[in-house]
């Protein structure tokens, strides 16, 4: 082999190289296709360094289209299909530009086949794709990276191509008609002008490299060819030059006279082991970086001793492989685990590159080993976590999440798991043990009963559940153990368990610790790392999370159940007062009624109608109380008098069961600024929850007295009491005990929660008590004793008195529900007043034509025409306008008044109207201001 061969040989290998390791964009991919390495030349062709790179789609490479017509997808598919996938596409940079680029992927298979990623190669084609696509002759002379001059045969420039502008300096117009040897001007190296002339005048073509001087002055080494260009009758007619700029080449050259030993050097600085092989594979070189991984010598690798450092396991796939490679002549690309210095196995990314002759035959082999040891185990540690998360969220309650998170551990992070969950007096209980070997798990509960942990140890689980912060212990070494021992038995049973390395992080839910878990390697021999012990903080998070969703499900489910049981309760309690007024309506009906037994209907009808108002005004006060829809009319009032108003409401309720009932206030005033209606409604609630669940004949108490700067109010019973399970949750809406064990009267689960918030509402407190079922139950209120000082108001309307009845007044009842409205009409008609009913807005307007009332009482919601409108259009009539109009509406909230009060209504009743109220409306046309 010549010199010059020799170098050709030397620049190719020396090409591979820097390809391999600069000029080549390679990087690797994931099965989703996120970037998982980065190469130099993939930084310069793409643009993004690697630490912003990593972990990010690689479909940031790709244009849009392609993007949304699954390029990558396909990609990926086919390099899964057919072993290598290719593509030759447009790409984005990531300052946006695009960049034609060629390339190869290569799926990467883990041990057992499965494909884990995908290794990309791509090289920038740009200029090569933009010659393609334009004009062939525009392409050909000014695009090519070449200068291009046409001449005649005196030296007359015809063509001046764009490169050879920019690479002798002179335009094209300054180039044209003059002679070449005037803006071509050879330094040295050329042959003499009359020899290249004779020659092309001959019919040959002539090249040759010398140095040329540009217009500016410099000089560079250009590469020329002539060739001559003859017409039919054989004359020379022009003469086309094609010449470059060699400097590069001339530069690679020079570098290429340096040694092997240079060679070797740059391939000693880069981070992979590499190595060079003969073609038949007898390894003959390795970089320094490999001696210093592998702990091994020259001696010992050369040719195939490098199988020294393979695992046993996979060397047979390895040699089959790369004897395959060898034989056709085909790269090869592997991953396998290669031993270190330290004696543990690390996997490694292999790739291998033939280096060919100009006819094709592999003249050497040049290989890399990529380390990539730590990628491979974050992704495992992604899919576990992943496989995990999977698991633990089919989980529904507690116990058995934490008993799942235990098991996950093992055997593939720990070879022992355990969860200890904190007790409400501080000790720990040990809910959950993992290990494969069951008689194991037996001893572990047997060690955490006999030999509970010190709670004010610094180190271990109870030091993690106080101070919240995770502990390590990469090494358990005996001189660990026996300080901790606290008798020969503990010792002997601690040592049986082989511990070799150990982890405890906290369990918190919900920003409170719950417990912590315990991992331990023991027959692995494996040590953890901070990298395991980031998993297991990871595996904690996750853990909390699932309790807390379980936590969370529970609660759900629980409300649901809640609900349930107060829809079938409210069935129950709406039908209880339906039925006698059903009866009662039967018994009007009925021919030859007495008096006395039309009377007792009557009155069971207003009893249970009474309660059917009561039921609906608890379920729209809960309603409105938890909307914060409630405001509280407050004022400077006795306790004695909201005591007075709460006990006369349930009077017929105690009076009924027999309980007896005994009041207690003390003689000093107790003045309370409060809502008075709204805390009588408190008191009377709670009365009515003690008659209820307390038995026939039982006895209540009532009782307030004044303490420090407040009022303690406790209502208490000697009823069926509370189960101290309920007591936390005895507020909650829809909450009750269960009647069937207790044979109490039930309700709707509401009163309660409407007692906690009016008391809260007031700015106080309320509390239950109970000793347990049988034994009672008491409830305890705190209140701010009133610091105001509020005269009364004189000038107060009271309401009408008693004899101040009105009569014989023109009233007119507007409802589209004709039951409503005749009702109300024959009530009103009894009381000696005249009325007329309409049952629509429009019948309503067409009878004011011909009947003047004093006083309109309208329902608001009625089809067609509601009362806003019939209220305006009232008063836009002559005559009608002191007509006293009067709402009727289930809605009574601030907003409702105010929108009653805009249409020109002047009252505003909530259905169904009290007769006092009505009997009020009626009263002020008495008044002196009255209209």
């Amino acid at each position: 082999m010549t010199d010059r061969q020799q170098q050709a040989q030397e620049g190719e290998l020396f090409r591979l190289l820097a390809e391999n390791v600069k000029d080549y964009t390679i990087f690797v991919i994931d099965f989703q296709g996120r970037v998982q390495s980065w190469n130099p030349g993939a930084e310069r062709l793409l643009g993004y360094r690697e630490k912003e790179i990593i972990g990010q789609s690689a479909e940031v490479f790709f244009t849009p289209e392609d993007v949304r017509s699954g390029v990558p997808q396909k990609e990926m598919k086919e390099a899964v299909e057919a072993g290598r996938g290719s593509d030759d596409r447009w790409h984005v940079r990531k300052d946006g530009s695009r960049f034609w680029a060629g390339g190869s992927m290569t799926p990467l298979r883990d041990d057992g086949g499965r494909v884990r990623g995908f290794a990309k190669i791509m090289r920038d084609r740009t200029e090569w794709k933009l010659a393609q696509e334009q004009d062939f002759q525009a392409r050909l002379l000014d695009v090519v990276g070449q200068a291009v001059i046409a001449t005649a045969p005196d030296g007359t420039i015809l063509y001046w191509n764009r490169f050879a502008e920019t690479l002798y300096g002179w335009s094209r117009a300054e180039a044209v008609g003059r002679n070449v040897t005037e803006v071509v001007v050879p330094q040295a190296g050329v042959a003499s002008a009359a020899d290249i002339m004779a020659g092309l005048r001959a019919g040959r073509e002539w090249s040759g490299e010398f140095l040329v001087q540009r217009r500016d002055g410099t000089t560079f080494p250009s590469h020329v060819t002539n060739t001559p260009f003859f017409d039919d009758r054989g004359t020379l007619q022009a003469i086309v030059g094609v010449s470059s700029d060699i400097t590069d080449r001339k530069r690679a050259e020079a570098a290429l006279e340096a040694s092997e030993e240079k060679l070797r050097l740059l391939a000693d600085t880069i981070p992979q082991l590499a190595w060079m092989a003969r073609p038949d594979g007898f390894i003959f070189w390795y970089n320094r970086r490999w001696y210093e991984y592998t702990g091994t010598t020259p001696e010992q690798m050369e040719g195939w001793g490098w199988q020294s450092v393979h695992d046993p396991a996979t060397l047979p796939d390895v040699l089959e492989r790369w004897k395959g490679s060898i034989a056709s002549g085909e790269p090869f690309e592997m991953v396998f685990p290669l031993k270190g210095a330290d004696n543990t196995f690390r996997s490694f990314l292999t790739r291998v590159n033939p280096l060919r002759d100009q006819e094709g035959r592999v003249l050497y082999w040049f290989g890399t080993n990529t380390d990539i040891e730590d990628q491979k185990r974050a992704e495992e540690r992604s899919r576990y976590l992943a496989e995990a998360s999977a698991a633990l969220a089919g989980v529904v309650d507690y116990e058995s999440t934490l008993q799942k998170v235990a098991n996950l551990a093992v055997p593939y992070f720990a070879d022992w798991s355990a969860v200890d969950v904190a007790n409400d007096d501080g000790t720990l209980r040990r809910l959950a043990v993992a290990h494969q070997d069951a008689g194991k798990i037996r001893l572990a509960h047997e060690l955490m009963r006999d030999y509970p942990p010190d709670p004010q140890a610094p180190g271990g689980a109870f030091a993690v559940l106080r101070t919240g912060k995770p502990e390590i212990v990469a090494e358990i070494t005996d001189d660990m153990l026996v300080p901790g021992a606290k008798d020969e038995r503990h010792l002997r049973l601690i040592r049986s368990l082989g511990l070799r390395s150990y982890i405890c992080v906290p369990l918190v839910v919900s920003g409170n610790p719950l417990g912590v878990l315990t991992f331990a390697t023991a027959e692995s021999g494996r040590t953890y790392t901070d990298a395991d012990l980031a998993l297991a903080v990871d595996l904690a998070h996750r853990a909390g999370v699932a309790v807390e969703n379980t936590q969370l499900y529970q609660a759900l489910r629980d409300a649901d159940r809640r609900k349930d049981e107060f829809l079938a309760t409210l069935a129950h309690e709406l039908r209880n007062p339906l039925a006698p007024i059903r009866n009662s309506l039967q018994i009007l009906k009925m021919p030859r009624v007495d008096a006395a037994t039309v009377e007792r209907s009557r009155e069971m009808m207003e009893r249970q109608v009474h309660h059917l108002v009561r039921l609906v005004d608890d379920l729209l006060d809960v309603s409105r109380v938890m909307r914060g829809k409630i405001e509280l009319r407050k004022e400077r009032v006795e306790l004695a008098t909201v005591f007075a108003r709460a006990v006369e409401t349930v009077q017929p309720l105690i009076d009924a069961q027999g309980h007896q009932l005994s009041v207690r206030l003390p003689s000093e005033s107790l003045p309370i600024d409060a809502d008075p209606v709204r805390l009588a409604q408190v008191v009377g609630n709670l009365l009515t929850n003690a008659a209820k669940y307390t038995e026939a004949n039982g006895r209540i108490w009532l009782t307030a007295e004044r303490s420090g700067d407040g009022v303690v109010l406790r209502v208490q019973d000697n009823g069926i009491g509370i189960d101290p399970a309920m007591l936390p949750r005895i507020f909650e809406l829809f909450v009750q005990v269960d009647h069937a064990s207790t044979k109490a009267q039930g309700g709707l689960g509401i009163g309660l929660t409407l007692v906690k918030n009016l008391v809260e509402m007031h700015n106080g407190t309320v509390e239950a008590r109970s000793a347990g079922l049988g034994k009672g139950s008491e409830f305890v209120v705190r209140l701010p004793i009133s610091a105001l000082r509020v005269e009364p108001d004189r000038n107060r309307e009271t309401g009408p008195q008693a004899d101040e009845s009105p009569s014989g007044f023109r009233l007119m009842v507007v409802d589209d529900n004709q039951d409503a409205a005749d009702s109300l009409a024959m009530l009103l008609k009894l009381q000696g007043h005249e009325v007329r009913v309409a049952y629509s807005g429009t019948a309503a307007l067409e009878m004011t034509k011909t009947y003047t009332p004093d006083v309109v009482f309208m329902d608001i919601g009625m089809p067609g025409m509601d009362g806003y409108e019939v209220a305006r259009r009232i008063r836009e009539q002559t005559g009608l306008g002191k007509v006293v109009l009067a709402a009727l509406t289930g809605w009574g909230q601030k907003e409702d008044r105010r929108r009653t009060a805009e249409a020109g209504f002047d009252h505003h009743l909530v259905k169904p109207p009290e007769p006092k109220a009505v009997d009020s409306v009626l009263a002020d046309l008495k008044r002196p201001d009255a209209r």
